[in-house]
């Protein structure tokens, strides 16, 4: 849980400091999303940058969503290349080459199948 609020934190500090006033935040964690829109407390550890978070929220034209895991293939795919790349920080300001497809069928609405 602390994983899916670090990495839910960090996109909005990285947001505030782009500038961003229009914010669409789809998430496929539950407890993320109720987080938002009850306000509760999360982990000590993130309490501080959360609250943070929250004010800049506030501020802004905010709203998230729940999305199921199967629209959100890009980012576990983000999420991949972070694992990767976890000795040092990327910054992409393009799509990478390995999300084109993911993007496309997410852009056309085509659905992703997960099998085991």
């Amino acid at each position: 849980m602390v994983a899916e609020f670090y990495g839910t934190v960090y996109a909005m500090e990285e947001a505030q400091k782009m500038g961003l006033t229009n914010i669409w935040l789809e998430c496929d964690s539950t407890l993320v999303c109720v987080a938002f829109t009850v306000r509760t407390n999360v982990s000590w550890l993130l309490r501080k940058r959360w609250n943070t978070c929250l004010n800049y929220c506030g501020k802004i034209k905010f709203s998230v969503t729940r999305i199921f895991c199967e629209g959100n293939v890009g980012a576990d795919k983000l999420v991949n290349l972070g694992f990767i790349h976890r000795e040092s920080f990327h910054w992409y300001n393009r799509l990478p080459y390995s999300l084109f497809l993911e993007f496309f069928m997410n852009r056309y609405c085509l659905l992703v199948y997960r099998f085991c």
